[in-house]
């Protein structure tokens, strides 16, 4: 009986600081997960936009002429960029490297020597 009732107490002490320690586990879980949804949020505010580039040189009539070559075929917003020292023509403004995948597939077809860009401004 004796042996019983020590057995007893040893597992309800046992119980009792393992309660403790899951509530402790409990909030550096809750501030983990605190921390990460910060961090996704921060990856929104901060995360850059993909765009499909078709031309890069320093013709400028020959970047605005692929671009209107562009918007005749597509109907998806392009934009002639200058960065130091060449033109750029940019095609759409994909949120995702998967939507920019997609698209890239459909615009290959005319313009094989597209790529995806994700410019840091």
């Amino acid at each position: 009986m004796f042996k019983s009732l020590l057995f007893f107490i040893f597992f309800l002490g046992y119980f009792i600081s393992n309660a403790q320690n899951t509530d402790n586990r409990f909030l550096v879980t809750e501030k983990v997960n605190s921390l990460l949804e910060q961090r996704a949020n921060c990856n929104v505010k901060h995360n850059s936009v993909y765009h499909i580039q078709l031309y890069n040189g320093q013709n400028m009539n020959r970047a605005k002429s692929v671009k209107n070559k562009f918007t005749g075929l597509f109907d998806m917003p392009a934009s002639v960029e200058w960065e130091n020292p060449e033109f750029k023509v940019w095609v759409g403004a994909f949120e995702n490297k998967l939507s920019a995948d997609q698209a890239l597939l459909k615009i290959r077809k005319e313009f094989p020597n597209a790529f995806i860009v994700n410019p840091k401004k």
